[in-house]
């Protein structure tokens, strides 16, 4: 007898998103450690020397970045994060087989424009007020792909969509 797997529901993917925030906040904020850390073994400078220089700070960003993409390619490339394994979810590429370096890079480029950008420029319109407008439309970008799963036939994210991936109900553990 086989047994399909289905697409997973909009909560379901949801709720292993907002796991995902509590990991990948924990992934962050190890890297950031470790960055700052070697920062101030190689230099002997304080931390706070490190906001001073503009190529210290794109330095720590790609850092971050390649953490992040490190974690999620990792996981992506054997089909769950901890999250998705948690809300039985799995990751394949649209005709189902095992997804690969193209899809990975794809939908982490995707869903990093959608996402990234947000949180920072709410920092600084509360400071600046002329921010908030770019703000406010890159909260309306964040939320994209979750209003695009809504709208797709095949309920989708927008960031699945572009990559050629689907989440599926994780097949029952034997």
């Amino acid at each position: 007898m086989k047994i399909t797997r289905g697409p997973a529901g909009w909560w379901r993917r949801m709720f292993a998103f907002l796991y995902e925030i509590l990991l990948i906040t924990a992934v962050v904020l190890l890297a950031e450690g470790l960055f700052q850390g070697v920062f101030q073994l190689i230099s002997k400078l304080p931390v706070t020397a490190m906001g001073d220089q503009l190529w210290l700070r794109v330095l720590n960003f790609v850092w971050i970045m390649s953490v992040a993409f490190a974690y999620f390619a990792w996981c992506w490339r054997g089909g769950q994060t901890l999250a998705m394994r948690t809300w039985s979810i799995h990751l394949v590429k649209s005709d189902g087989s095992s997804v690969g370096w193209r899809e990975v890079a794809l939908r982490f480029s995707v869903a990093a424009v959608c996402m990234l950008p947000c949180a920072p420029f709410w920092v600084l319109a509360r400071h600046q007020a002329d921010l908030r407008i770019v703000a406010w439309l890159l909260t309306g970008l964040f939320f994209l792909p979750f209003l695009w799963a809504i709208l797709d036939k095949e309920r989708r994210f927008l960031h699945d969509r572009l990559a050629g991936t689907q989440l599926l109900i994780a097949p029952p553990k034997t």
